[in-house]
This record gives structure tokens, C-alpha cells and sequence, in this order.
């Protein structure tokens, strides 16, 4: 049964369980009072907060008129100056996300008025919005992190988005468990290498062979090049990565979780990034912009990443449908016939004769892919964050590779990082798990086997033949001995 009622100075109070988090009324100066407090309770099978107990009681919240706790807007305005361990680009982020959607729902309630209610219906509200999951997640932090923060400066007792039953980056109940994450295999990677550019390639093998993330292999200097040795192959220090301020400004910062790690590299990869920094100083960039410079993300995915992806999903025998159709009367210009630019602005040049398409548009379109399922053609649309899964992919299939090294190869904090991403690639340890139990279960059941087998003949019962024959053996070995000459000192 949900809830009890105990003595509490010189009344009594109701105390229960809500979400594991132990929930207790104030005391009331009556039994009959509290009684109404647990049936109440009761009635709610214990999922009620307490605030909500003591606004059916006493029919407003009790605190309404002696809180002295400040709102969630004044008190965020406090709070999110004061961190000093997040990078100028995350305090702005943080601020952004205050000010679009939390503090517009949340940020008029006092701080120790705001119940797991109005967090549940706030989070509901922005799945209703069609947010995704890990958009929630990232609201969801902002706003317990604010809270938790205000519990050490003594303002609320306890973080009320505890009392949601809210998971951090869990599905929600109605999704589907579709997986999107995109895990190559080394044919699908070949496939879709070829269609790079040279310099682009180069970025490619590096974000598959390292499995670093973008900011920190677009941040790799020269000095971090560590040539092998006699005990060690060639390695990449990973020791920073690229952030921005809060004017969006890009500066090298730590890398992500402060996880400074260095990993090692094939001889293959070794030898293109040294022929390809040869004569540039110790802080140049390995991987640079075709003029020089930082490779930012945007540029290469629209420029480089998308066509070269596009191309690897068209097939040579079944090539996507032009957008061109054969017309006779076609006259004027592409646009009239609905040919946009990439831009998504309206084609001025003039259609082929006889095509309802200007010689630039007359072909596939920009996004077209083959639909067929030819062995020579890429399925997928990866993302360049997706080489990062891939290489723990391959990590993960090689059972002689160790979890833990996984980890600290990819730069998490813990290994329960990566259990919690990357835990579906791991089917060997949970056959590994069964064969250990079955293994276990089965030396149990030998060790029974024989412990029956032994009752069963009864006890033991010493075989006075086998007993003469060992007192022979010692009184034997007794005889040897005492014949052996004795040295004595000169």
C-alpha cells in the first residue's frame, strides 16, 4: 500500500515514494488531517508530488505567500553567468534554449512552485511540436541542471525533474526503434571513397580510420604526427578541437569531455598525411580548405559530402530518370517548365530545343539516387558523423578488440558512454554472457552429479590392502635414507 503516516514534531505527516524519490507532506496538527493527506495517496497509487497533496487539502499551494525563492527567469539570469565550465559557444546555446521555449512555459513560476507535472507537460508540449527525442534531451538538461543548482544554493529541497519519468535520450513509448545511425561496411566505405576528390578523401580516411569526431580531426596540427618505433606504429595525438565563441567565432579549444587521448593509425594513412604536410611548420593543420585554412563543416558537406554521396547512390546500368522531358513545343526558358536552380531561385536560362529543360538541368536531378539494388551501388546516406560510428563498428567486430579500449578510442568519459551508444553492436558479449551462465549452471550440475554419486556408495571405507602397500613404500624410503653417508665438516 502506498504511503504511511508518521509522527512529525508535534502533529503528524504522510510519507511515500513518487518516481524513486521519497516524498513527505508537512506536518499537520491533526491525525484526521493526514489520514485525508494518505488517502489521497492512496487513491493516486503514490504517483502524486507532494505539493499537488497539500493543494487538495488546503485548496491552494501553502508556500504561495511566504516563498521567498525567486523565479525561473530571474534565477537563470544568475545562474548561467556563474558556470565556468562550459565554452563560450555552449553558454550561448544554453541561452538560446532559455529563451525559446523554457522560459516562455516556466520562467513566471517560482522555483520551488515548479512540480514534475509542469516539467512532464512542458517536455509533452514540445513532442507535441515535433522535436525529436534528443532535442528533449538537450532541453531537459538545460533545465535540471538550472534547477539542481539552485538545491546547492539551499533555494529548493530537491530537482522536481527528478520526479518526471523522463529518460535521458530514451525513445519514446509509440517510436518505431528505427535505428539512425548509418554503420558502413569496409565495401559500402571503398564505394562511397572513390566518388571523393583527392584532398577530400583525405578527410574521409581520417574520420573513418581514427573514428574522431569533425572538430578534432579538422583541428589535427603537424606536432600531433608521432612516428612509429620499434615497440609502436605510427599515432595521432587528439588533443584539441574546434568551438565557438559567443559571436560564432571558431577558436581551438579542449576537446570534447576534456578526453585527450592519442590513437594509432595504419602505416597507409601514416605515410599520406606525411607526404602531405611535408614542408609545412609543427602548428599547421594537416587537413586544410582548398585555399588554405580551416575545413568547415558546412562547406564540405554541401560541396563535397552530398555529391560525392549522390554519386556513389547512382547506379551506371540504372541510372536515375532525367528531369528533361522530350517536348517539341517547348520554347523559353527552363524555369517556365518548373527548373530551379540549387538555390532553390527559378532557372532563367533557355531550354534545349525539343526539351522542357536548360542544358544544366536536363539531367538527373541534383538529389536523384538509382532506386535499384545492384551490389555496386551505396543504399545508405551517411552523414561525416557517421564514419565515427562506423570505426567503432569495426572495432566492435573484432572480438580481440577490448570494450574499454573501444573507449577511450573514441574519447568517452566512461565505458558506460559507449555501452549506452553503441550497446547494440555487442551481440559476441551477450552470447559470451549465456555460455558463461550455461558453463556455470553446468559445473553446478556435475559438482551435484558426483555428490550424489557418494551417497549413493556410501561412506567412505579405507581398503586395508592399499594401506599395507603405502607403509611399505615409507618404511622403504625410511632405509634408504638412514644408509646415506653423512658429510662432516674438515
Amino acid at each position: 500500500m502506498a504511503g504511511s503516516i508518521e509522527p512529525k514534531n508535534s502533529g503528524w505527516r504522510v510519507v511515500w515514494r513518487f518516481n524513486g524519490q521519497k516524498q513527505h507532506t508537512v506536518p499537520w496538527p491533526e491525525e484526521e488531517i493526514a489520514k485525508q493527506a494518505l488517502q489521497i495517496v492512496q487513491a493516486f497509487g503514490g504517483k502524486i508530488t507532494k505539493q499537488d497533496v497539500e493543494t487538495a487539502i488546503l485548496g491552494s499551494d501553502p508556500r504561495q505567500d511566504e516563498s521567498t525563492a525567486p523565479t525561473l527567469r530571474v534565477w537563470c539570469a544568475r545562474w548561467l553567468p556563474a558556470k565556468t565550465r562550459i565554452t563560450p559557444g555552449t553558454r550561448r546555446r544554453y541561452g538560446r534554449q532559455l529563451e525559446l521555449r523554457i522560459l516562455p512555459a516556466l520562467g513566471d513560476l517560482l522555483i520551488d512552485q515548479i512540480t514534475p507535472t509542469d516539467i512532464g507537460k512542458f517536455l509533452n508540449d514540445l513532442r507535441a511540436d515535433g522535436l525529436s527525442n534528443a532535442t528533449l534531451t538537450r532541453y531537459y538538461s538545460v533545465l535540471h541542471g538550472a534547477l539542481e543548482a539552485a538545491i546547492k544554493e539551499g533555494l529548493i529541497q530537491e530537482n522536481p525533474c527528478d520526479g518526471t519519468d523522463f529518460v535521458r535520450d530514451q525513445i519514446a513509448d509509440d517510436d518505431t526503434g528505427i535505428e539512425h545511425r548509418v554503420y558502413l561496411t569496409p565495401e559500402e566505405f571503398q564505394l562511397t571513397l572513390k566518388e571523393f576528390d583527392k584532398d577530400a578523401r583525405l578527410v574521409v580516411e581520417v574520420l573513418a580510420e581514427t573514428g574522431c569526431r569533425w572538430s578534432e580531426s579538422t583541428a589535427l596540427g603537424v606536432q600531433h604526427l608521432v612516428a612509429p618505433s620499434k615497440s609502436r606504429g605510427p599515432r595521432i595525438r587528439i588533443w584539441r578541437a574546434w568551438k565557438q565563441d559567443e559571436n560564432n567565432r571558431w577558436y581551438l579549444g579542449s576537446t570534447k569531455g576534456r578526453q585527450r587521448r592519442t590513437v594509432g593509425v595504419s602505416y597507409g594513412l601514416y605515410q599520406k598525411l606525411v607526404k602531405t604536410v611535408a614542408g609545412r611548420p609543427q602548428d599547421a593543420f594537416i587537413l586544410t580548405a582548398p585555399q588554405g585554412g580551416h575545413v568547415v563543416y558546412g562547406n564540405f558537406y554541401h560541396r563535397r559530402w552530398l555529391p560525392a554521396i549522390t554519386r556513389a547512390q547512382r547506379c551506371k546500368v540504372h541510372p536515375p530518370a532525367p528531369e528533361g522531358k522530350p517536348l517539341d513545343s517547348a520554347t523559353g526558358l527552363c524555369s517556365g517548365f518548373g527548373g530551379r536552380r540549387s538555390n532553390g531561385k527559378p532557372c532563367g536560362a533557355k531550354v534545349v530545343p525539343g526539351f522542357t529543360r536548360c542544358r544544366s538541368h536536363s539531367g538527373p536531378a541534383r538529389d536523384a539516387v538509382s532506386t535499384c539494388d545492384c551490389a555496386e551501388v551505396l543504399h545508405v546516406r551517411p552523414t561525416p558523423h557517421d564514419l565515427r560510428h562506423t570505426h567503432a563498428s569495426w572495432l566492435f567486430a573484432d572480438p580481440n578488440v577490448a570494450p574499454l579500449a573501444i573507449s577511450r578510442r573514441l574519447g568517452h568519459a566512461n565505458l558506460q558512454t559507449t555501452s549506452e551508444i553503441y550497446g547494440g553492436l555487442m551481440p559476441e558479449a551477450e552470447e559470451a554472457a549465456v555460455k558463461a551462465i550455461s558453463s556455470a549452471l553446468g559445473r553446478r550440475e556435475r559438482a551435484e552429479k558426483k555428490a550424489s554419486r557418494r551417497t549413493e556408495v556410501g561412506p567412505h571405507r579405507p581398503n586395508p590392502a592399499r594401506a599395507h602397500a603405502s607403509l611399505a613404500r615409507r618404511r622403504v624410503r625410511r632405509s634408504v635414507a638412514c644408509r646415506q653417508p653423512v658429510m662432516r665438516a674438515a
